[in-house]
């Protein structure tokens, strides 16, 4: 009689031996984000940099998420500017929706770039594998949301 194999996920690693990000990736990180900001000031952001900028959100706040989840000490301060940058996503895509304008208002602007600030913080902690695990999270959360407004 033959066996049907059934189809397991790969093991994952033990937490310990997830490799952290290499300085060239995190560097890269922080330019991204960064610039993302610098586009939504200047205007020249298209609608794939506010998803991709609403992303890194959804990255950064799994990652502060993982990192406090693995012990990592956490300041409010840092949670509060992840937390308003999120709270801007629905008037931001509001905005988008009804006028067909990418960009932010001035405290939303002030808003994001305290969070990149934060963002800096939190690559620069990254350990066992969370930077990766944020990644693959945030892009699980964008797919559901682009797929619930019918967006590629």
């Amino acid at each position: 009689m033959k066996r049907h194999h059934q189809h397991c996920a790969p093991a994952q690693l033990p937490k310990f031996w997830r490799p952290k990000l290499a300085p060239s990736t995190k560097l890269s990180a922080k330019v991204a984000h960064h610039d993302l900001v610098q586009r939504l000031e200047t205007g020249t952001a298209t609608v794939a940099d506010l998803w991709d900028w609403i992303e890194t959100g959804f990255t950064y706040s799994q990652m502060f998420r993982l990192l406090w989840e693995d012990g990592e000490p956490l300041t409010t301060e840092a949670e509060a500017a992840i937390a308003a940058q999120l709270n801007t996503y629905p008037a931001v895509c509001q905005r988008l929706r009804e006028k067909k304008r990418v960009g932010l208002s001035g405290p939303e602007l002030q808003i994001a770039r305290q969070a990149a600030q934060v963002f800096d913080g939190l690559i620069d902690l990254d350990r066992n594998g969370i930077a990766v695990a944020a990644v693959q999270w945030s892009d699980q959360q964008m797919r559901q949301i682009r797929g619930a407004l019918h967006m590629p």
